[in-house]
């Protein structure tokens, strides 16, 4: 029987899981290059690839999660406890990474109002959990997959449309912190979400349509057939894909710009479709409109469709599949790649040792360090994955490495306090004793310890031997300056 004609009823969708995987490999090229490589340098081709990473991974959960709730009867499964656990635990781990830190050292000398805040800044995983919380209640009132798939597509196009007004001036300003952020990504209390659920809860929605369309054409079966062969469903796909894109790109612009300006009150604003929005506003507003939505989606579909096709017809071979592998471990390769970056390599003893820090490599050496950094994540993603086959030793591992971070919290962090006690002129945060490090070294001090003399910077780094580009102490410059503006 032909690929083509197959209509064996699926159990494992590869398109998605081919997603996830190539999802989580670019995510952690993204975060690489925004690290390292010199500002100026990336080209507006690979800002909008990369802003695909998120809305993919996104749409992959959402997509995952009508597959893995509803049977094939139309029954659900249970949510407690296997999926309120795991939700539970991929919130832990959100929140973990936007804690002032996993060591006493970072919640006590080295901790700052700031800091404490930033706890609540919602980021892409408390994005994912939120919405798939959302998505769990609806499909659980309903009871139905069809219902819900339709009501997913409903959410999906809904959240667009109303996300610009979210994001207007003053909206749920002053709500209590740790909810702040799920309205809208504009700075309140020195806090701004990443990924607010308007728009971002459309690409879960969206993907949980998806995932029940799937379901009803390759899952469900009748008289022990698909209704629809995998090739189709992708063609299909690529198809859909194709039309959002073109319906996105060519309404995004005339959809947020097109209109009328008016002053109101002394402040012009721009009517439109949309509503009637500042200058400011609109370019705040721009990644949160249906078209820009639809856009985004449409690209990702293509990229599946084409994943998925490639994956049925290439030759298989033996031994792991780091893909796959990415794409079972996300989680794991998630919180591995940003504790490897932002914990280790950008630890102020560690760029004192390279003299890499922000911005200080070009090409060659971002691509180096990408490559090197991907290689070790899929690395052990392929291991954790063998690791799993025997669930003894996944057990004595995982409470080695409960038993290894308890350590770490009692021992780490304390070397970059010692750091800023030696060098307070390079500190960014305004620790509490930095006044008194810098008094220690003759310095004059500061209203919040940090300083405002760029050449008081410099020296210190030098001394250091931290190597710093042209592009990077031009930002360091500007940045040590803008303090004195700001107190």
């Amino acid at each position: 029987m032909s690929i083509w004609t197959d209509q064996t009823p699926s159990k494992r969708c590869d398109w998605i899981d081919q997603l996830r995987g190539w999802a989580v490999i670019v995510m952690i090229e993204v975060h690489v290059v925004n690290v390292y490589l010199h500002a100026g340098l990336r080209p507006d081709w690979l800002n909008y690839l990369n802003g695909l990473v998120a809305p993919s991974f996104t749409m992959a959960a959402g997509y995952s999660l009508v597959i893995s709730t509803f049977r094939t009867d139309g029954t659900l499964r249970p949510f407690w406890p296997d999926t309120a656990r795991r939700l539970g635990f991929i919130l832990l781990c959100a929140y973990a990474l936007h804690a002032p830190g996993i060591t006493a050292a970072d919640w006590t000398v080295l901790n700052t109002a700031q800091k404490a805040r930033e706890l609540f800044k919602i980021d892409v995983l408390q994005c994912i959990v939120f919405s798939l919380l959302i998505l769990q209640l609806l499909a659980r009132l309903v009871r139905n997959p069809r219902v819900f798939t339709g009501l997913a597509l409903g959410i999906a196009v809904f959240v667009p449309l109303v996300a610009p007004h979210m994001w207007a001036h003053g909206v749920a300003d002053g709500l209590w912190l740790p909810i702040r952020g799920l309205f809208n990504g504009n700075t309140d209390r020195g806090v701004s979400a990443l990924f607010p659920l308007f728009p971002w809860i459309a690409f879960p929605a969206f993907g949980a349509f998806l995932g029940g369309l799937y379901r009803h054409l390759r899952v469900e079966p009748v008289n022990g057939r698909a209704r629809w062969s995998e090739p189709r469903f992708l063609a299909g796909l690529a198809v859909l894909g194709g039309l959002l894109l073109a319906w996105g790109a060519s309404r995004q612009q005339t959809w947020l710009w097109g209109g009328q300006w008016l002053q109101e009150n002394g402040t012009w604003m721009l009517h439109s479709q949309t509503g009637a929005f500042t200058y400011a506003e609109l370019g705040a507003i721009a990644n949160t409109t249906l078209p820009s939505v639809a856009a985004r989606a449409g690209w990702i579909l293509l990229g599946g469709a084409l994943m998925g096709a490639i994956e049925l017809v290439r030759p298989r071979w033996n031994g792991p599949n780091p893909v796959k592998a990415a794409s079972a471990e996300s989680l794991l390769l998630y919180m591995l790649h940003l504790n490897m970056i932002f914990s280790v390599l950008l630890a102020p003893a560690v760029i004192g040792l390279t003299g890499w820090g922000w911005g200080s490599l070009g090409w060659p050496g971002t691509l180096l360090m990408t490559a090197l950094i991907i290689g070790l994540n899929l690395w052990a993603g392929v291991a954790w994955q063998r690791v799993r086959q025997t669930p003894e030793r996944m057990r004595w591992l995982q409470q080695k490495a409960v038993a290894v971070l308890g350590v770490w919290f009692v021992v780490g962090g304390w070397w970059t306090f010692r750091h800023f006690l030696q060098s307070p002129e390079l500190a960014k945060e305004p620790y509490r004793f930095l006044n008194a490090a810098r008094t220690r070294k003759g310095l004059p001090p500061t209203p919040d310890g940090l300083t405002r003399d760029p050449e008081e910077f410099f020296r210190e780094a030098e001394r250091r031997r931290m190597q710093l580009s042209a592009g990077a102490r031009a930002e360091l410059s500007r940045q040590i300056l803008a303090r004195r503006e700001s107190r």
